[in-house]
């Protein structure tokens, strides 16, 4: 070992180089293959509710809706959607500025049928809405996409065979999959759909035990490419993040933490992020409010 370079660096060096030798071996193995490679799933857990703190922004929704529930966001953040239990209603909100909740101005909204309608979502496209309202969730079709004046007449899906007071949903982006969290059963449940998109497809096939860490929880949903699910819990007034370790397979999710929002909500009954992830949305029932919170910036 030269008398100039110190331990430690020789060490790093030697380090270094092992690992580029296990790299070049590894692609001499891929070619030698036919260059067939498999999909390697790298687990990012950096993604932390740490980062985010209140911006001071808000929506007041006290004029659309009564007892306001999940709120979603059409992907380019021009348009969010927002379920009112008491007002029977999903009211729609047009954004001159994309995702930043307080240039939102009320659009229109449309009665669906049912009651206590808590849970929301649209397909990508736009086309498929479901609401969901505790135990059963109702199916329609946008002849114009995104426009919910449009919305059919819809069809129901009891789901009360296993459900007992469900509040939110989200599917897995295929729509292979419906999450539902269910507060007084303290799970969430993943229902599994024959064919995509079809609920009179689905059949339970786990049941995710949250009992230890929810008390009322009111909201769900995935980020980073499913490896994430947040969950809001009103009792617990705070945002519970669950990190998996295969996307969107609960059997593989473990508690990381919470964040709470105690200062801006006392009944957190929303939840709900922007496309890119760095804005979260929490819905106020008392407040009638929908507040922005913000990644930290460094």
């Amino acid at each position: 070992m030269p008398e100039h370079l110190p331990v430690n660096r020789f060490k790093l060096l030697r380090s270094a180089t092992m690992y580029v030798l296990i790299l070049l071996s590894f692609i001499m193995v891929l070619q030698s293959c036919g260059g067939v490679m498999t999909r390697i799933v790298v687990q990012d857990y950096e993604f932390s509710l740490d980062y985010f703190s209140f911006s001071g922004k808000y929506l007041d929704i006290s004029k659309e809706t009564e007892n306001a529930r999940a709120t979603f966001w059409k992907p380019d953040g021009s348009i969010v959607f927002i379920t009112g239990r008491y007002s029977n209603n999903v009211a729609a909100y047009k954004l001159s500025d994309p995702w930043q909740i307080h240039t939102a101005e009320f659009l229109h909204d449309e009665e669906v049928p049912g009651e206590f309608q808590h849970g929301l979502y649209f397909r990508e496209d736009g086309i498929m809405m479901w609401v969901f309202d505790r135990t059963s969730i109702w199916e329609f079709t946008l002849n114009t996409p995104w426009d919910i004046t449009t919305r059919s007449e819809g069809v129901n899906h009891d789901l009360s065979h296993f459900v007992l007071r469900g509040h939110d949903i989200d599917f897995r982006p295929d729509g292979t999959i419906l999450f539902i969290d269910d507060r007084n059963a303290g799970a969430v449940f993943e229902y599994t759909l024959a064919t995509p998109w079809d609920v009179a497809s689905g059949s339970l096939t786990y049941t995710l035990d949250i009992s230890d860490q929810q008390i009322e929880v009111r909201g769900i949903e995935f980020l980073k490419e499913g490896i994430v699910m947040m969950l809001m819990d009103t009792e617990r007034r705070a945002v519970l993040q669950y990190n998996l370790t295969e996307p969107y397979n609960i059997t593989a999710a473990t508690y990381a933490g919470a964040f709470d929002v105690s200062k801006q909500t006392l009944q957190g009954r929303g939840l709900s992020f922007s496309a890119d992830e760095t804005i979260m949305y929490v819905t106020g029932r008392d407040e009638e409010k929908v507040f922005q919170y913000e990644m930290k910036k460094n």
